[in-house]
Protein backbone atom coordinates (compact mmCIF):
# COMPACT_ATOMS: atom_id res chain seq x y z
CA UNK A 1 0.00 0.00 0.00
CA UNK A 2 1.59 3.26 -1.11
CA UNK A 3 -0.25 5.91 0.87
CA UNK A 4 1.99 8.74 -0.30
CA UNK A 5 0.43 8.50 -3.75
CA UNK A 6 -2.85 9.84 -2.39
CA UNK A 7 -3.02 13.59 -2.04
CA UNK A 8 -3.88 14.87 1.41
CA UNK A 9 -6.87 16.86 0.14
CA UNK A 10 -8.42 13.96 -1.80
CA UNK A 11 -10.25 10.83 -0.73
CA UNK A 12 -9.07 7.41 -1.88
CA UNK A 13 -9.14 7.39 -5.66
CA UNK A 14 -11.55 5.27 -7.68
CA UNK A 15 -8.80 3.04 -9.04
CA UNK A 16 -7.72 2.07 -5.53
CA UNK A 17 -11.32 1.46 -4.46
CA UNK A 18 -11.91 -0.77 -7.48
CA UNK A 19 -8.74 -2.71 -6.72
CA UNK A 20 -9.84 -3.24 -3.12
CA UNK A 21 -13.28 -4.41 -4.21
CA UNK A 22 -11.72 -7.02 -6.51
CA UNK A 23 -9.07 -8.17 -4.02
CA UNK A 24 -9.14 -10.84 -1.34
CA UNK A 25 -5.97 -9.75 0.46
CA UNK A 26 -4.38 -6.38 1.26
CA UNK A 27 -0.72 -6.27 2.28
CA UNK A 28 -0.03 -3.17 4.38
CA UNK A 29 3.72 -2.61 4.57
CA UNK A 30 5.28 0.12 6.68
CA UNK A 31 8.52 1.76 5.64
CA UNK A 32 11.75 1.34 7.56
CA UNK A 33 12.80 4.91 6.69
CA UNK A 34 9.84 7.05 5.58
CA UNK A 35 7.51 8.58 8.20
CA UNK A 36 3.80 7.80 8.31
CA UNK A 37 1.82 10.05 5.93
CA UNK A 38 -1.72 11.38 5.78
CA UNK A 39 -2.25 9.44 2.57
CA UNK A 40 -1.23 6.21 4.28
CA UNK A 41 -3.64 6.82 7.16
CA UNK A 42 -6.57 7.68 4.88
CA UNK A 43 -6.05 4.63 2.73
CA UNK A 44 -5.68 2.46 5.82
CA UNK A 45 -9.16 3.59 6.96
CA UNK A 46 -10.66 2.43 3.67
CA UNK A 47 -8.85 -0.92 3.77
CA UNK A 48 -10.08 -1.59 7.29
CA UNK A 49 -13.64 -0.82 6.21
CA UNK A 50 -13.39 -3.61 3.61
CA UNK A 51 -11.83 -5.86 6.24
CA UNK A 52 -14.66 -5.22 8.69
CA UNK A 53 -17.21 -6.20 6.02
CA UNK A 54 -15.43 -9.53 5.69
CA UNK A 55 -14.46 -9.06 2.03
CA UNK A 56 -10.74 -8.41 2.58
CA UNK A 57 -7.98 -10.08 4.55
CA UNK A 58 -5.45 -7.57 5.93
CA UNK A 59 -1.85 -8.65 6.51
CA UNK A 60 0.55 -6.04 7.95
CA UNK A 61 4.29 -6.18 7.36
CA UNK A 62 6.41 -4.07 9.73
CA UNK A 63 9.97 -3.52 8.55
CA UNK A 64 10.92 -2.10 11.95
CA UNK A 65 9.09 -1.86 15.29
CA UNK A 66 5.36 -1.32 15.65
CA UNK A 67 5.63 2.37 16.63
CA UNK A 68 4.41 5.22 14.41
CA UNK A 69 5.67 8.79 14.47
CA UNK A 70 2.28 10.42 13.94
CA UNK A 71 1.88 13.01 16.71
CA UNK A 72 2.70 15.89 14.35
CA UNK A 73 0.06 14.70 11.87
CA UNK A 74 -2.47 14.37 14.69
CA UNK A 75 -1.85 17.98 15.68
CA UNK A 76 -2.36 19.14 12.10
CA UNK A 77 -5.61 17.18 11.65
CA UNK A 78 -7.19 16.90 15.13
CA UNK A 79 -10.61 15.96 13.70
CA UNK A 80 -9.09 12.88 12.01
CA UNK A 81 -6.79 11.87 14.85
CA UNK A 82 -9.24 9.58 16.76
CA UNK A 83 -10.12 7.45 13.71
CA UNK A 84 -6.48 7.24 12.62
CA UNK A 85 -5.41 6.21 16.12
CA UNK A 86 -7.98 3.39 16.16
CA UNK A 87 -6.88 2.24 12.70
CA UNK A 88 -3.21 2.04 13.70
CA UNK A 89 -4.12 0.12 16.85
CA UNK A 90 -6.05 -2.41 14.74
CA UNK A 91 -3.12 -2.73 12.34
CA UNK A 92 -0.75 -3.44 15.23
CA UNK A 93 -3.13 -6.08 16.58
CA UNK A 94 -3.32 -7.74 13.16
CA UNK A 95 0.48 -7.84 13.08
CA UNK A 96 0.44 -10.14 16.10
CA UNK A 97 -1.48 -12.70 14.01
CA UNK A 98 1.00 -12.54 11.11
CA UNK A 99 4.40 -11.85 12.73
CA UNK A 100 6.47 -12.07 9.54
CA UNK A 101 8.64 -9.17 10.70
CA UNK A 102 10.59 -11.47 13.03
CA UNK A 103 11.97 -13.28 9.96
CA UNK A 104 13.09 -10.17 8.07
CA UNK A 105 15.96 -8.80 10.14
CA UNK A 106 19.26 -8.78 8.32
CA UNK A 107 17.82 -9.74 4.92
CA UNK A 108 18.50 -7.75 1.79
CA UNK A 109 15.54 -6.45 -0.19
CA UNK A 110 15.34 -9.37 -2.62
CA UNK A 111 15.45 -12.05 0.09
CA UNK A 112 13.01 -10.07 2.21
CA UNK A 113 10.45 -9.89 -0.58
CA UNK A 114 10.88 -13.59 -1.35
CA UNK A 115 10.35 -14.44 2.31
CA UNK A 116 7.22 -12.29 2.53
CA UNK A 117 5.71 -13.71 -0.66
CA UNK A 118 6.46 -17.28 0.42
CA UNK A 119 4.98 -16.93 3.92
CA UNK A 120 1.91 -15.02 2.79
CA UNK A 121 1.14 -17.38 -0.09
CA UNK A 122 0.73 -20.28 2.31
CA UNK A 123 -1.30 -18.29 4.84
CA UNK A 124 -3.57 -17.01 2.07
CA UNK A 125 -3.87 -20.51 0.60
CA UNK A 126 -5.03 -21.88 3.89
CA UNK A 127 -7.27 -18.90 4.68
CA UNK A 128 -9.03 -19.31 1.34
CA UNK A 129 -10.27 -22.70 2.50
CA UNK A 130 -10.56 -21.79 6.17
CA UNK A 131 -14.28 -22.47 6.36
CA UNK A 132 -16.27 -25.15 8.15
CA UNK A 133 -15.56 -27.85 5.56
CA UNK A 134 -11.78 -27.31 5.68
CA UNK A 135 -11.66 -27.43 9.48
CA UNK A 136 -13.62 -30.66 9.75
CA UNK A 137 -11.62 -33.22 11.77
CA UNK A 138 -8.61 -30.89 12.17
CA UNK A 139 -8.89 -30.71 15.96
CA UNK A 140 -8.62 -34.47 16.44
CA UNK A 141 -5.79 -34.70 13.90
CA UNK A 142 -3.84 -31.92 15.60
CA UNK A 143 -4.07 -33.46 19.07
CA UNK A 144 -1.97 -36.37 17.83
CA UNK A 145 0.27 -34.28 15.54
CA UNK A 146 1.24 -31.87 18.35
CA UNK A 147 2.32 -34.84 20.49
CA UNK A 148 4.44 -36.17 17.62
CA UNK A 149 5.99 -32.77 16.86
CA UNK A 150 6.92 -32.14 20.52
CA UNK A 151 7.60 -28.47 19.77
CA UNK A 152 8.80 -27.89 23.33
CA UNK A 153 11.82 -30.15 22.66
CA UNK A 154 14.73 -28.20 21.15
CA UNK A 155 17.53 -30.75 21.43
CA UNK A 156 16.99 -32.48 18.10
CA UNK A 157 15.85 -32.16 14.51
CA UNK A 158 12.66 -34.20 14.66
CA UNK A 159 11.05 -35.76 11.60
CA UNK A 160 7.47 -36.99 11.51
CA UNK A 161 5.58 -38.71 8.71
CA UNK A 162 1.97 -38.28 7.64
CA UNK A 163 0.48 -40.97 5.41
CA UNK A 164 -2.86 -42.07 4.02
CA UNK A 165 -4.66 -42.94 0.81
CA UNK A 166 -5.13 -40.53 -2.10
CA UNK A 167 -7.73 -37.86 -1.43
CA UNK A 168 -7.91 -38.47 2.32
CA UNK A 169 -6.72 -34.95 3.20
CA UNK A 170 -2.98 -35.31 3.90
CA UNK A 171 -1.99 -32.10 2.10
CA UNK A 172 -4.85 -30.15 3.69
CA UNK A 173 -3.67 -31.27 7.11
CA UNK A 174 -0.06 -30.43 6.26
CA UNK A 175 -1.00 -26.89 5.22
CA UNK A 176 -3.06 -26.51 8.38
CA UNK A 177 -0.07 -27.62 10.46
CA UNK A 178 2.10 -25.08 8.63
CA UNK A 179 -0.32 -22.23 9.35
CA UNK A 180 -0.46 -23.20 13.03
CA UNK A 181 3.27 -23.53 13.81
CA UNK A 182 5.34 -21.65 11.21
CA UNK A 183 5.84 -18.62 13.49
CA UNK A 184 8.04 -20.78 15.75
CA UNK A 185 10.77 -21.11 13.11
CA UNK A 186 13.38 -18.87 11.50
CA UNK A 187 12.89 -20.42 8.04
CA UNK A 188 9.72 -22.04 6.72
CA UNK A 189 9.45 -24.08 3.53
CA UNK A 190 6.54 -26.05 2.08
CA UNK A 191 7.61 -28.23 -0.85
CA UNK A 192 4.75 -29.28 -3.11
CA UNK A 193 7.11 -31.25 -5.33
CA UNK A 194 10.27 -32.97 -4.10
CA UNK A 195 11.15 -34.49 -7.47
CA UNK A 196 14.87 -34.01 -8.22
CA UNK A 197 15.21 -32.00 -5.02
CA UNK A 198 18.66 -33.44 -4.27
CA UNK A 199 20.13 -32.49 -7.66
CA UNK A 200 18.72 -28.95 -7.46
CA UNK A 201 20.03 -28.25 -3.97
CA UNK A 202 23.48 -29.70 -4.60
CA UNK A 203 23.76 -27.68 -7.81
CA UNK A 204 22.81 -24.54 -5.94
CA UNK A 205 25.26 -25.20 -3.11
CA UNK A 206 28.08 -25.53 -5.63
CA UNK A 207 27.41 -22.09 -7.09
CA UNK A 208 30.01 -19.55 -6.04
CA UNK A 209 27.65 -16.57 -6.20
CA UNK A 210 25.03 -17.02 -3.43
CA UNK A 211 22.77 -14.42 -5.03
CA UNK A 212 22.18 -16.63 -8.07
CA UNK A 213 19.13 -18.80 -7.51
CA UNK A 214 19.51 -21.83 -9.76
CA UNK A 215 16.68 -23.92 -8.43
CA UNK A 216 13.56 -22.47 -6.86
CA UNK A 217 13.06 -19.99 -4.04
CA UNK A 218 12.45 -22.95 -1.75
CA UNK A 219 15.85 -24.37 -2.71
CA UNK A 220 17.49 -21.08 -1.89
CA UNK A 221 15.82 -20.95 1.51
CA UNK A 222 16.77 -24.51 2.39
CA UNK A 223 20.43 -24.15 1.45
CA UNK A 224 20.72 -20.83 3.31
CA UNK A 225 19.13 -22.36 6.39
CA UNK A 226 21.57 -25.26 6.26
CA UNK A 227 24.59 -23.01 5.82
CA UNK A 228 23.59 -20.74 8.69
CA UNK A 229 22.36 -23.54 10.95
CA UNK A 230 18.89 -22.04 11.32
CA UNK A 231 15.81 -23.44 13.02
CA UNK A 232 13.66 -24.69 10.14
CA UNK A 233 10.18 -25.98 9.46
CA UNK A 234 10.33 -28.10 6.30
CA UNK A 235 7.24 -29.85 4.95
CA UNK A 236 7.74 -32.10 1.92
CA UNK A 237 4.56 -33.26 0.18
CA UNK A 238 4.18 -36.27 -2.11
CA UNK A 239 7.33 -38.15 -1.10
CA UNK A 240 7.08 -41.25 -3.29
CA UNK A 241 10.34 -43.15 -2.89
CA UNK A 242 12.59 -44.21 -0.05
CA UNK A 243 15.71 -42.47 -1.37
CA UNK A 244 13.90 -39.12 -1.39
CA UNK A 245 12.85 -39.57 2.23
CA UNK A 246 16.29 -40.69 3.41
CA UNK A 247 18.08 -37.84 1.67
CA UNK A 248 15.72 -35.17 3.05
CA UNK A 249 16.19 -36.51 6.59
CA UNK A 250 19.99 -36.62 6.26
CA UNK A 251 20.07 -33.13 4.75
CA UNK A 252 17.85 -31.75 7.52
CA UNK A 253 20.24 -32.99 10.21
CA UNK A 254 22.33 -29.90 9.42
CA UNK A 255 19.50 -27.61 10.50
CA UNK A 256 19.56 -26.17 14.02
CA UNK A 257 18.19 -28.26 16.91
CA UNK A 258 14.48 -27.61 17.34
CA UNK A 259 13.85 -27.85 13.58
CA UNK A 260 10.95 -29.96 12.37
CA UNK A 261 10.63 -31.95 9.15
CA UNK A 262 7.28 -33.38 8.00
CA UNK A 263 7.18 -35.91 5.16
CA UNK A 264 3.86 -36.62 3.42
CA UNK A 265 3.34 -39.90 1.58
CA UNK A 266 0.74 -42.48 0.61
CA UNK A 267 3.00 -45.28 1.84
CA UNK A 268 3.66 -45.88 5.55
CA UNK A 269 6.40 -48.46 4.88
CA UNK A 270 8.23 -45.97 2.67
CA UNK A 271 8.36 -43.47 5.55
CA UNK A 272 9.47 -46.07 8.10
CA UNK A 273 12.13 -47.50 5.77
CA UNK A 274 13.40 -43.95 5.13
CA UNK A 275 14.01 -43.58 8.88
CA UNK A 276 10.90 -41.80 10.16
CA UNK A 277 10.12 -42.92 13.71
CA UNK A 278 7.02 -40.82 14.38
CA UNK A 279 4.22 -41.61 11.91
CA UNK A 280 0.55 -40.57 11.77
CA UNK A 281 -2.14 -42.04 9.53
CA UNK A 282 -4.80 -39.71 8.14
CA UNK A 283 -7.88 -41.89 7.90
CA UNK A 284 -11.20 -41.35 6.16
CA UNK A 285 -13.63 -38.92 7.75
CA UNK A 286 -16.21 -40.11 10.23
CA UNK A 287 -19.81 -40.29 9.01
CA UNK A 288 -20.94 -36.97 10.50
CA UNK A 289 -17.78 -35.21 9.28
CA UNK A 290 -18.16 -36.63 5.78
CA UNK A 291 -21.80 -35.61 5.57
CA UNK A 292 -20.89 -32.06 6.60
CA UNK A 293 -18.18 -31.74 3.93
CA UNK A 294 -20.39 -33.20 1.22
CA UNK A 295 -23.32 -30.94 2.17
CA UNK A 296 -21.09 -27.88 1.98
CA UNK A 297 -20.34 -28.51 -1.69
CA UNK A 298 -23.70 -30.02 -2.69
CA UNK A 299 -26.08 -27.68 -0.83
CA UNK A 300 -23.89 -24.80 0.43
CA UNK A 301 -24.93 -25.62 3.99
CA UNK A 302 -23.78 -27.92 6.79
CA UNK A 303 -26.46 -30.59 6.40
CA UNK A 304 -28.65 -31.84 3.54
CA UNK A 305 -32.30 -30.76 3.10
CA UNK A 306 -34.77 -33.36 4.37
CA UNK A 307 -35.89 -34.36 0.87
CA UNK A 308 -32.29 -35.08 -0.17
CA UNK A 309 -31.09 -36.63 3.09
CA UNK A 310 -31.21 -40.29 2.01
CA UNK A 311 -29.55 -39.52 -1.31
CA UNK A 312 -26.84 -37.50 0.45
CA UNK A 313 -26.12 -40.38 2.83
CA UNK A 314 -25.81 -42.75 -0.13
CA UNK A 315 -23.48 -40.30 -1.89
CA UNK A 316 -21.22 -40.04 1.17
CA UNK A 317 -20.82 -43.82 1.28
CA UNK A 318 -20.14 -44.05 -2.45
CA UNK A 319 -17.49 -41.31 -2.18
CA UNK A 320 -15.68 -43.48 0.34
CA UNK A 321 -15.71 -40.82 3.10
CA UNK A 322 -12.71 -39.20 1.36
CA UNK A 323 -12.61 -35.37 1.45
CA UNK A 324 -11.55 -35.05 -2.20
CA UNK A 325 -14.21 -37.50 -3.39
CA UNK A 326 -16.86 -35.72 -1.30
CA UNK A 327 -15.85 -32.38 -2.75
CA UNK A 328 -15.90 -33.60 -6.34
CA UNK A 329 -19.18 -35.49 -6.03
CA UNK A 330 -20.88 -32.72 -4.05
CA UNK A 331 -19.81 -30.07 -6.58
CA UNK A 332 -21.01 -32.26 -9.45
CA UNK A 333 -24.46 -32.88 -7.93
CA UNK A 334 -24.98 -29.32 -6.71
CA UNK A 335 -28.08 -27.74 -8.26
CA UNK A 336 -29.23 -30.97 -9.94
CA UNK A 337 -32.67 -32.54 -9.49
CA UNK A 338 -33.49 -35.81 -7.74
CA UNK A 339 -33.65 -37.81 -10.97
CA UNK A 340 -30.14 -36.68 -11.93
CA UNK A 341 -28.90 -37.54 -8.44
CA UNK A 342 -30.38 -41.03 -8.63
CA UNK A 343 -28.92 -41.67 -12.09
CA UNK A 344 -25.44 -40.46 -11.04
CA UNK A 345 -25.41 -42.48 -7.83
CA UNK A 346 -26.58 -45.63 -9.59
CA UNK A 347 -23.81 -45.18 -12.15
CA UNK A 348 -21.24 -44.70 -9.41
CA UNK A 349 -22.54 -47.71 -7.48
CA UNK A 350 -22.11 -49.87 -10.57
CA UNK A 351 -18.43 -48.81 -10.57
CA UNK A 352 -18.07 -49.94 -6.94
CA UNK A 353 -17.78 -46.35 -5.61
CA UNK A 354 -15.16 -45.24 -3.08
CA UNK A 355 -12.73 -44.50 -5.91
CA UNK A 356 -11.84 -40.90 -6.67
CA UNK A 357 -11.17 -41.71 -10.32
CA UNK A 358 -14.71 -43.04 -10.73
CA UNK A 359 -16.19 -39.99 -8.98
CA UNK A 360 -14.19 -37.72 -11.26
CA UNK A 361 -15.30 -39.57 -14.41
CA UNK A 362 -18.89 -38.66 -13.57
CA UNK A 363 -18.06 -34.98 -13.93
CA UNK A 364 -18.63 -33.76 -17.45
CA UNK A 365 -18.37 -29.99 -17.96
CA UNK A 366 -21.38 -28.34 -19.59
CA UNK A 367 -21.35 -25.13 -21.62
CA UNK A 368 -21.92 -22.84 -18.65
CA UNK A 369 -21.08 -24.84 -15.54
CA UNK A 370 -18.44 -27.16 -14.18
CA UNK A 371 -15.53 -26.51 -16.54
CA UNK A 372 -13.28 -24.89 -13.95
CA UNK A 373 -14.13 -27.44 -11.24
CA UNK A 374 -13.62 -30.29 -13.70
CA UNK A 375 -10.22 -29.00 -14.82
CA UNK A 376 -9.11 -28.55 -11.21
CA UNK A 377 -10.31 -32.06 -10.42
CA UNK A 378 -8.44 -33.40 -13.44
CA UNK A 379 -5.17 -31.86 -12.26
CA UNK A 380 -5.63 -33.18 -8.72
CA UNK A 381 -6.69 -36.67 -9.73
CA UNK A 382 -4.03 -37.08 -12.39
CA UNK A 383 -1.40 -36.00 -9.87
CA UNK A 384 -2.63 -38.51 -7.33
CA UNK A 385 -2.71 -41.26 -9.96
CA UNK A 386 0.86 -40.46 -10.99
CA UNK A 387 2.04 -40.69 -7.37
CA UNK A 388 0.30 -44.03 -6.98
CA UNK A 389 1.97 -45.34 -10.13
CA UNK A 390 5.42 -44.29 -8.89
CA UNK A 391 4.80 -45.85 -5.49
CA UNK A 392 3.65 -49.08 -7.13
CA UNK A 393 6.78 -49.20 -9.29
CA UNK A 394 9.02 -48.84 -6.25
CA UNK A 395 7.15 -51.54 -4.34
CA UNK A 396 7.52 -53.90 -7.31
CA UNK A 397 11.27 -53.21 -7.53
CA UNK A 398 11.66 -53.78 -3.77
CA UNK A 399 9.69 -57.01 -4.02
CA UNK A 400 11.92 -58.17 -6.87
CA UNK A 401 15.08 -57.52 -4.84
CA UNK A 402 13.65 -59.42 -1.87
CA UNK A 403 12.80 -62.43 -4.05
CA UNK A 404 16.31 -62.35 -5.51
CA UNK A 405 17.90 -62.46 -2.06
CA UNK A 406 15.68 -65.32 -0.96
CA UNK A 407 16.49 -67.38 -4.05
CA UNK A 408 20.23 -66.81 -3.62
CA UNK A 409 20.02 -68.02 -0.07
Amino acid sequence: MLGDEIRTNCSTDLRTLKALEESRVAIVMTSATKPCSVGFLEELLVILEFQQKGSLMVIPIFLKDYSFNVEEIYRQYPEKAPSWRIALTKLTNFAAEYPFSQNLAGMDQSDRLNQIVHDISLVVFYSASNDSNALVAMDRHMKVVYDLLALEVNKEVRTIGIWGSAGVGKTTLARYIYSEIFVNFRTNVFLDNVENMKDKLLKFEGEEDPTVIISSYDGHEITEARRKHRKVLLIADDVNNIKQGKWIIEYANWFAPGSRVILISQNKHLLVDAGVSHVYEVRSLRYDEALQVFSHFAFKQSYPPSDFEKLAVRAVHLAGFLPLGLRLLGSFLSGKGREEWVAALLKLKAKQGGNIMEVWKLMEPSDDKGQEEWETAADIVEGKELSQDKGQEEREVAAGKTEGKESSQ
